[in-house]
């Protein structure tokens, strides 16, 4: 059965709130195993970060909002390209299984205000946590004792085991759309790389490619 979080707009918008655990939690266990203030693991995932250039930072902002409308286009292939490698090697109703029992997060018939609020929090919430923890908090962890590009797959697959959780749907729902998260959370790890380290581009592009999911 699929795992619907929209059904209930009001429901959704609360959930959402939870995802500020993703930066919380871990800065509190690194401050406290580190032996040092909570700020300064924020400030080493990219946040509470000085603007030196508004120019710089205006840049980082389009770039971020051209680079999610990229993602939103270039994903339908995405999607559409592990689907038909899926459905080939294990069948059209296995697809189907799998598509049936997805988590979704598309609002329901959602008001005026809640739309916004929805959106509202994207922007505030959902892509700068999100980054925070996976590309902020695992690419830099991680690299102190691996590689840069394990570090960027073990960010990409923790990622995508969290947007497809094993304990709460089967393994048709992950294997379908496995390759599609993979490949989202590579790009935006690659965003993250390129700008060095600058959570702001790979926040916006993130928000931006979930709101336009939500619009369209």
């Amino acid at each position: 059965m699929a795992i619907n979080l929209g059904k209930d707009p009001s429901l959704l918008i609360v959930i959402t709130f939870f995802e500020v655990f993703l930066i919380l939690i871990p800065a509190l266990i690194a401050s406290k195993i580190e032996k040092r203030p909570i700020i300064e693991e924020f400030k080493e995932m990219g946040f509470l970060q000085k603007i030196n250039s508004l120019k710089n930072f205006t840049l980082k902002i389009f770039l971020g909002l051209l680079i999610g409308t990229f993602f939103f286009f270039f994903s339908s292939f995405v999607l559409y390209f592990f689907t038909f490698i899926v459905q080939t090697l294990f069948g059209t109703q296995f697809v189907e299984q799998g598509v049936e029992n997805a988590i979704t997060t598309e609002p329901f018939n959602p008001t005026i205000t809640q739309l916004i609020i929805i959106i509202t929090i994207q922007i505030i919430i959902v892509g700068p946590c999100e980054e925070g923890f996976f590309r902020g908090f695992i690419i830099k962890k991680s690299q102190k004792k691996m590689k840069l590009i394990y570090s960027v797959i073990l960010s990409t697959f923790i990622f995508t085991i969290y947007h497809v959780p094993p304990f709460l749907v089967p393994g048709s729902t992950i294997i379908t759309f496995f390759g599609y998260f993979f490949t989202l959370g590579m790009l935006l790890a690659l965003t993250f790389i390129f700008f060095k380290n600058s959570l702001l581009p790979s926040s916006i592009a993130h928000s931006m490619f979930n709101i336009l999911i939500l619009i369209f």
